[in-house]
C-alpha cells in the first residue's frame, strides 16, 4: 500500500527508472520506489519531468499536485481509468438519486461538526460543547444551515478574527493542509473508479473535483489541529511548517474504533462510498474521528 508523501520545492530533474522515482537536485540524488508514493506535492519553478513519467505515476495511482504561492492547488494529475467497473460506477453516480445523496451528505456533515467540536477540545479551546450541540441536533432538512452556523462558531473559537477568505499566516497553513488531504481524496476516489466531478452535495459545473470537496469535510479538523500548532507571522511557509502539514496524511485517526492513518482512512472511505453506490451493502459511509496528533508513518522531502 502506498504510504509516502513527497514534497518537491527546489529545482529538480525527475526521472522514473526501474520503477524508482529519481529526484536530481544540486545537493544530490534521491531514489524512492514509485509503489510507495501516494501523493507528490510540487511548489516552485524549474521542476521538470516527462509526459511518460506522468503516465507512469498515473498508472501507479500517484496523485501529482501543483500548488501556487498561496498553497492552493492549481493542477492535479490522476489516472484516467481507476477501475474495471468504472463505467458502471459512474452510471451509478449519475443515477443514485437526490434522496440517497442527502442521506450521505447528512452523515458527512454530522461527523464534520462532531470532529470540529473534538478538535476544539483537543486544543484546549472553548466552544467545544456549543459546536457539538449542532451535531447532536442536526436534521436533514437544515443540514446546510447548521453546518454554516457551526463553522462560524467553530472558527471564532479556533482563531479569533479569522476570515477564511483572508491572506494571512493561518489561512496559508489551512490552505496547504487542505490541499494535501484533497489530493489524497482525489487519488482514492479515482482508484476505486468514481468520477470526481460528480459530487454528493457540491455540483459546481466549473469544478472537476466536486466529490473530493464533499468527502474532505470530516477531515478538515485534522488539518486544523496541525495548523494551530504552526501559527507564525509569515504567510510563506517554512520547510518545517510544510512538512508538519503534509504529515497530516500520516497522523492517526479512528475508523470504527481502530486507529489508522488519515491516508488509510481516506481509502476506507472511498471503498465504502463505492459499495454504497453499487448497493453491495446497506451501510453508512465509513468516516474518521479526530484524535490528538500522533504520527503513524513518515513523509519524504
Amino acid at each position: 500500500m502506498a504510504f509516502r508523501t513527497v514534497e518537491i520545492t527546489k529545482p529538480t530533474e525527475i526521472h522514473i527508472r526501474s520503477n524508482q522515482l529519481e529526484l536530481m537536485q544540486d545537493e544530490g540524488q534521491v531514489n524512492i520506489p514509485v509503489e510507495d508514493i501516494a501523493v507528490i506535492l510540487t511548489i516552485g519553478s524549474n521542476i521538470r519531468l516527462s509526459t511518460m513519467d506522468l503516465s507512469i505515476l498515473a498508472n501507479n495511482h500517484v496523485a501529482l499536485v501543483t500548488l501556487d504561492n498561496k498553497y492552493l492547488p492549481t493542477a492535479l494529475v490522476l489516472p484516467f481509468e481507476g477501475n474495471t467497473r468504472q463505467s458502471q460506477l459512474i452510471h451509478r453516480q449519475v443515477e443514485f438519486g437526490n434522496e440517497n445523496y442527502q442521506k450521505v451528505w447528512f452523515q458527512i456533515i454530522k461527523r464534520k461538526i462532531a470532529n470540529q467540536a473534538r478538535a476544539l477540545s483537543i486544543l484546549g479551546l472553548s466552544g467545544a460543547e456549543q459546536v457539538g450541540t449542532y451535531a447532536e441536533n442536526l436534521n436533514m432538512e437544515e443540514t446546510d444551515c447548521s453546518e454554516a452556523m457551526a463553522a462560524k462558531l467553530y472558527f471564532q473559537h479556533y482563531h479569533e478574527g479569522l476570515n477564511r477568505r483572508g491572506d494571512d499566516p493561518i489561512n496559508s497553513r489551512l490552505n496547504y493542509g487542505y490541499a494535501v488531504v484533497r489530493s489524497a481524496i482525489c487519488r482514492a476516489i479515482a482508484a476505486v473508479g468514481c468520477h470526481p466531478a460528480f459530487g454528493i452535495h457540491h455540483n459546481n459545473q466549473l469544478n472537476a473535483f466536486n466529490l473530493a470537496d464533499d468527502l474532505i469535510e470530516p477531515f478538515r479538523p485534522m488539518v486544523d489541529l496541525v495548523a494551530h500548532e504552526n501559527i507564525d507571522s509569515n504567510v510563506n511557509l517554512s520547510k518545517a511548517e510544510r512538512s508538519a502539514l503534509a504529515r497530516v496524511l500520516h497522523n492517526a485517526c479512528l475508523v470504527n474504533g481502530s486507529k489508522v492513518s488519515v491516508l488509510y482512512a481516506i481509502e476506507l472511505m472511498a471503498e465504502s462510498y463505492k459499495r454504497i453506490l453499487m448497493r453491495e451493502y446497506n451501510e453508512d459511509l465509513v468516516l474518521p474521528t479526530v484524535i490528538p496528533i500522533e504520527c503513524l508513518e513518515g513523509i519524504t522531502e
